[in-house]
């Protein structure tokens, strides 16, 4: 009786015996400087690298289930800017140029973060196989934020720039487009 009341427990304290069906999908370990599955939620998978400027500052592409092989390509700005605005700073389209063209952005959300605060930028939403094609024709996928009539960005984000490897993206992509689509 004792054994079985053990074996009852561990079932009732052991999430994979009552998981959902993520359980079985696990993010790689996170390297630097090199493209990885990163994030796992119920609904999304991530596929990211960090910033070679601002470490911190990823570059993401993230699946949804149902969209599974088209991605959101997600990125963020930490900024120590003193703008008192800035928590106010969602909503706001901004001129970027990206991997040398101009594409313009929208600014999601800004909340306080550590000492400063971290704005999440959306970049639009691509199918998988052109996110590989457009994201390795150059050896580094960039970007810059550049001011415009609508909005000074320099009064915002203190670092305007960051870059990214490209490294590893090809197999991240597809290993997050395959596992979101067992989620």
């Amino acid at each position: 009786m004792k054994n079985l009341v053990i074996i009852l427990c561990l079932l009732i304290f052991n999430s994979s015996a009552f998981s959902d069906s993520t359980s079985n999908l696990v993010a790689d370990k996170h390297k630097d400087n090199e493209w990885v599955v990163s994030y796992i939620t119920k609904n999304s998978i991530h596929a990211s690298v960090n910033g070679q400027v601002t470490h911190g500052d990823g570059l993401h592409v993230r699946f949804v289930k149902g969209k599974c092989d088209v991605g959101n390509l997600l990125t963020f700005v930490y900024s120590y800017s003193k703008n008192p605005d800035l928590v106010n700073f969602k909503n706001k389209y901004v001129t970027t140029k990206f991997m040398g063209k101009k594409v313009i952005a929208k600014v999601l959300f800004t909340s306080p973060f550590l000492m400063g605060h971290r704005s999440t930028v959306d970049l639009g939403w691509i199918p998988k196989e052109d996110l590989k094609k457009y994201l390795t024709k150059d050896n580094e996928i960039s970007i810059t934020y550049l001011d415009s009539e609508e909005t000074k960005i320099s009064e915002y984000f203190d670092i305007t720039h960051n870059k990214w490897v490209n490294v590893g993206l090809g197999d991240a992509l597809e290993k997050a487009s395959t596992m979101c689509k067992k989620l």
